[in-house]
């Protein structure tokens, strides 16, 4: 998830009882914005309060300084309401907890300090809603199956989930209504579908596909919200389509990858094999293979570029790979997949590019190690947020 720096340093401000009122309302009209926000700066600040009165947590100094903070940390007990730690200009923030329903009363966990040895990769694992708002939890150790009119769903073991039609189906029927499923993946997860008509979709982390539970009529159209890669079982005579906020792109049988998360300002089509077409506003560009359309969400341009298809296609490999690639980008692709936050020290450090590849089923840890090894960057752990800073 990102923050803007100004809205950073304004609630960093609202910590430390040195507030000014154009930050606290700069706060609030944030928190207004959406209930995102809300919940995290909610986590946040109880994060800083909880902190406050740990006497250790400023020689929080590197990964390095970690396990020997973690031991201590463990050996308190002692439980209190972090709303008794604010005085002055901070008291300010509470109130933005009270108008948003925000202050907790349960006492604090015993742990309060992000153990990064013990955060996992993210794993499979997916919410199935139905049609008529049912929902069921999918992971990789389950198995169920269901029959949905002529369509046959079950998941199972490291397969993915999957649609199949029933033998006595061997037609599109038009005149049957449609229902739709949504297969929805959180934070630190990922899962495979197949489609009823063969088209095989990896689900990324945070992400949300609408389809169909059978295709009719004379297309074949599913809508997605973050990141998901395509293999589309050929059929000339039924286009694919792929909805996202921004774009609508159109295909016949291919293999590519679309991202476009809510929050990023991009949406980013990268074709490996075949042929597609993109819809952006009212322009349209045709892609071939090794190419990536870029649609910019705010100026409303279409642009295409060459670019290393790995890049962009290795996530649902279990692979992490980075070609000289914007840290801002790396670590939103971390945090979405560990399901942690980060921030910048600087905006600077934002824009510094990094070249490497990785396992995704390493743990944070490794990861983090691993980045610091390789790069002019480091990370301090405050609470459960990840702060990056130049070496």
């Amino acid at each position: 998830m990102k923050i803007n720096d100004n809205i950073f340093q304004a609630i960093q401000a609202c910590w430390t009882g040195k507030a000014s009122p154009e930050q606290i309302e700069l706060i609030r009209d944030w928190l207004d914005t959406s209930q995102e926000n809300q919940d995290l700066f909610e986590r946040l600040s109880k994060t800083h309060y909880q902190l406050a009165h740990i006497q250790t947590w400023k020689r929080i100094d590197s990964l390095q300084g970690k396990e020997k903070l973690n031991s201590r940390l463990k050996k308190q007990k002692k439980s209190f309401h972090w709303k008794y730690l604010v005085s002055g200009v901070a008291a300010a923030c509470l109130i933005l907890f009270a108008v948003t329903k925000f202050i907790p009363h349960e006492p604090v966990p015993e742990k309060t300090i992000l153990d990064l040895a013990q955060v996992k990769s993210g794993s499979p694992k997916a919410t199935l809603i139905f049609d008529n708002g049912k929902k069921i939890q999918l992971n990789a150790d389950d198995t169920f199956e269901i029959k949905i009119k002529n369509t046959i769903v079950k998941d199972g073991e490291n397969t993915g989930l999957k649609y199949e039609l029933s033998d006595s189906l061997s037609t599109r029927e038009t005149d049957e209504t449609v229902e739709y499923n949504t297969l929805v993946v959180s934070r630190g997860g990922e899962y495979i579908l197949t489609l009823s008509d063969g088209t095989k979709v990896w689900l990324n982390s945070e992400t949300e596909l609408k389809y169909p539970v059978r295709f009719t009529g004379n297309t074949r159209e599913v809508s997605v919200k973050g990141e998901a890669y395509f293999e589309v079982k050929r059929d000339t005579l039924h286009p694919f389509i792929v909805h996202t906020p921004y774009s609508d792109t159109k295909v016949l049988g291919t293999s590519f990858n679309v991202s476009a998360y809510e929050d990023e300002t991009i949406t980013a089509i990268t074709l490996v094999s075949g042929k597609v077409e993109v819809y952006y506003q009212h322009e349209k560009c045709i892609l071939k293979p090794g190419w990536q359309a870029v649609a910019k969400n705010k100026s409303g341009t279409l642009e295409t570029r060459e670019v290393d298809v790995a890049d962009y296609v290795s996530w649902k490999d279990g692979m992490f790979e980075f070609n000289d690639m914007p840290l801002e980008q790396l670590v939103s692709q971390l945090s979405r997949w560990y399901d942690v936050d980060f921030f910048f020290a600087n905006s600077k450090i934002r824009n510094f590019k990094f070249t490497g590849a990785i396992k995704r089923s390493n743990t944070l840890l490794f990861m983090l190690e691993f980045i610091e090894k390789t790069s002019n960057v480091y990370f301090k752990v405050n609470g459960n947020v990840i702060q990056i800073y130049e070496k």
